[in-house]
């Protein structure tokens, strides 16, 4: 609680710093802010379509927080960019050179804005040039001269304009652009603030523009160039599969494929077919043969007669060349009608004529009627030109089917190459055709891609544009005021507080028990401010009074002969010691008491042995019967004080000064007296104090009026006493 206390006091005695001090520097900050510059706040909201928008498939475009916070970030950066803030300078700057005017506001820019960028503009070293520039006809032609005027160059103009620190188009002035996502919206509220109305709005005209524009480049730039890439990929592809597909063509056309697995079954059945007749017409073959030689042997001589018929010859010829034509076609033209059907009816009933021929000339030739097996010649002779007849016919379709198979084997020596490269040929155009669909695929996903981009882009919308400003921001004047008041008190209130624990003045009670390790027994006011000189005499007296009650109850234990003691101590001169004496003797000298002071520049020589060796009061003066003998003492620092004398004494007080600080040396002397003394009797008094430090001791000091009751009532923390009337105490 004396803490507390003492914090409250501390603060009342800065009070008229911290009050007169941040007053004045309030003052002083409205007389500085008194042409603050206005602002002018322009506004614009843009909806983005990201979080609630749809795809060309008909979902969410965006559904996960991350993603929706990555493009809600890349279009607030895609806004700040560098890239986009300089395009907005340099349109901005074209819109103002061409719609400015030296004399007259407009809803472009203030007069006075533009005579100086006008001004900057034609007193550059290049001014005549830049002001060709400016084409009155045509914003984008003028902003189209400005980029090809720009150079990466210090002096370049429009390159510094956007690089140094003009407030309106440099690129420090532009990042000022606020940019915000609304809640977790779709909606991007953008803000800028200027000190010209129309360049606030027109920077934020030109800007929803060109984000918008910035945006769909950076977007469509991607996706344009990956749909480049597949369609070129594609073209490249295709080609190339036409020409797999036109030489695969060829070649079946060169040839002469029409159906290669087909003809190739279709041989293969073919030759199966062939090798099964030519076993039966070898087996047909073998046994006629076999059966004309046994009735060979049986018919004889006939055979030769026979054999000899050169008409039986020619005919059996050509039994043999119509079997052969026969049997060939009835090989390959077996399921044919119309003319050639009746052309094989034709021949066949030639063979069968000839064959009658063939029989009526072997019966001609017949000698005996029986052979000597008893047999009928005329059955052997038929039964043999029947085998002739047979073996004939077996030899031509042998002959037939052979030479087929040699026709079926040039077949298969020509299809096996052919088959090897239709399959090669196949297999390339597959994965030609295979890698044609891959990147048809990834084409038409690029595709739809970009459509995508296209709605998203088409999403974006300026839902609030932004309005001219017709009344400027309120300015922060008043801010800037409370400011400077409550950081004055701050600052004032931190000093003092730096000052209290590092200063090291006694001023009150506890900073001096805490300096000199000793107890205060009061505290004796100093000079009264101008107001209160008149109460001077009460308060001494008061003071006075309470030093007097401090004091006696040390009076005890009276040596004989000798009267009540009290040194008057202090470590520097000028504490006050015989003041306090003088008004001591006053006050006690009035209650009847016999006091006599004994001072060290009137009474005793301080440099004497008397003095410096004393084992008693009465070295240094011979005792009257008095009741207090006040003696003062010269001050410590230069002079040294008998340990006797100061053990003789009831009490040791220790004078000084509120007003100034305790020093080491100080604290050196004090715990050279308390060593010298037996017991504890050196004791503190304050003397110039503050009014509310000797009230600490004494109570409220005069003057007795409302006023001094409510801060005497503070300064003691008496926040919710009550006081009775003295009538009823």
């Amino acid at each position: 609680m004396k803490y507390l206390l003492y914090a409250f006091r501390f603060l009342y005695r800065i009070r008229w710093w911290l009050i007169i001090a941040p007053i004045l520097i309030a003052i002083a900050a409205i007389y500085v802010t008194k042409n603050l510059p206005r602002t002018y706040e322009v506004k614009a909201t843009v909806y983005t379509g990201i979080v609630s928008g749809y795809t060309i498939e008909g979902e969410s475009g965006i559904s996960d927080y991350i993603g929706v916070s990555n493009a809600m970030d890349n279009l607030i950066n895609i806004i700040q960019a560098e890239n986009t803030l300089k395009r907005v300078s340099y349109r901005l700057y074209a819109r103002n050179m061409i719609h400015g005017d030296l004399n007259n506001d407009n809803q472009y820019i203030t007069a006075s804005s533009f005579r100086e960028i006008y001004g900057r503009t034609k007193n550059n070293k290049d001014g005549a040039a830049l002001l060709a520039l400016i084409d009155s006809t045509s914003e984008e032609k003028t902003f189209q001269n400005i980029l090809k005027y720009e150079k990466q160059d210090k002096d370049n103009f429009i390159y510094g304009l956007f690089y140094w620190n003009h407030p309106h188009y440099c690129y420090n002035a532009l990042k000022n652009i606020r940019v915000s996502r609304k809640n977790n919206s779709d909606l991007l509220e953008i803000s800028y603030t200027s000190n010209d109305p129309g360049i606030a709005y027109n920077t934020l005209d030109i800007l929803m523009k060109e984000f918008v524009n910035e945006y769909k480049e950076i977007r469509y730039g991607e996706t344009d160039k990956v749909i480049a890439y597949f369609k070129a990929e594609l073209d490249r592809i295709g080609a190339e599969l036409r020409i797999a597909e036109d030489s695969l063509t060829n070649y079946n056309i060169e040839k002469r494929v029409i159906n290669y697995y087909d003809e190739t079954k279709e041989i293969a059945a073919i030759n199966k077919e062939f090798e099964i007749r030519e076993q039966n017409a070898t087996l047909e073959l073998n046994s006629a043969k076999t059966l004309k030689d046994q009735l060979e042997a049986r018919m004889g001589n006939n055979l030769k007669q026979i054999k000899n018929n050169i008409d039986f010859i020619n005919k059996l010829n050509k039994v043999s060349s119509l079997t052969g034509v026969i049997s060939e076609m009835k090989s390959f033209n077996s399921e044919e009608e119309g003319t050639k059907a009746n052309d094989l009816s034709s021949l066949q009933k030639q063979l069968d004529n000839t064959a009658k021929e063939l029989s009526e000339i072997s019966n001609q030739y017949v000698e005996n009627k029986y052979t000597k097996e008893g047999i009928s010649k005329s059955a052997v002779v038929s039964q043999w030109l029947d085998q002739v007849l047979l073996y004939e016919k077996a030899k031509s379709d042998l002959q037939v089917i052979q030479k087929n198979r040699r026709e079926l084997n040039n077949k298969y020596e020509f299809f096996a190459p052919v088959g090897s490269t239709i399959k090669r040929k196949e297999r390339n155009i597959n994965f030609t055709e295979q890698n044609y669909l891959s990147v048809l695929k990834s084409y038409n996903e690029a595709l739809m891609r970009k459509k995508n981009l296209e709605m998203t882009s088409a999403t974006l919308k300026v839902l609030n544009p932004p309005a001219f400003p017709i009344q400027s921001q309120p300015t922060k004047r008043k801010m800037i005021v409370i400011i400077a008041f409550l950081g004055s008190i701050m600052l004032i209130l931190g000093f003092f507080i730096l000052l209290e624990l590092v200063d090291r003045t006694l001023h009150d009670k506890l900073r001096t028990e805490l300096f000199t390790d000793l107890p205060v027994i009061g505290a004796f006011p100093g000079k009264s401010l101008i107001k209160y000189r008149n109460y001077d005499k009460a308060v001494q007296a008061i003071a006075t009074k309470y030093l007097s009650r401090a004091i006696l109850p040390y009076l005890i234990n009276k040596k004989e002969k000798l009267p009540f003691i009290i040194n008057f101590l202090s470590t520097e001169g000028g504490d006050g010691k015989s003041f306090l004496i003088n008004e001591l003797i006053k006050y006690w000298g009035e209650a009847g008491l016999n006091v006599k002071s004994l001072k060290w520049n009137e009474d005793f020589n301080i440099y004497s042995s008397e003095y410096l060796i004393a084992n008693s009061i009465t070295d240094l003066y011979k005792t009257n019967n008095e009741d207090i003998l006040l003696v003062e003492h010269p001050e410590l620092k230069s002079n040294n004080i008998s340990t006797k004398l100061l053990n003789e004494a009831n009490l040791n007080i220790i004078i000084v000064r509120a007003t100034r600080g305790w020093k080491d040396s100080d604290s050196i002397l004090v715990d050279k007296i308390s060593n010298q003394l037996i017991d504890k009797k050196l004791v503190i008094y304050l003397n110039k104090a503050e009014r509310y430090v000797v009230e600490g001791y004494t109570g409220m000091l005069p003057p007795y009026n409302t006023y001094r009751k409510l801060i005497y009532r503070l300064l003691h923390l008496e926040l919710t006493a009550k006081y009775e009337n003295s009538e009823h105490s």
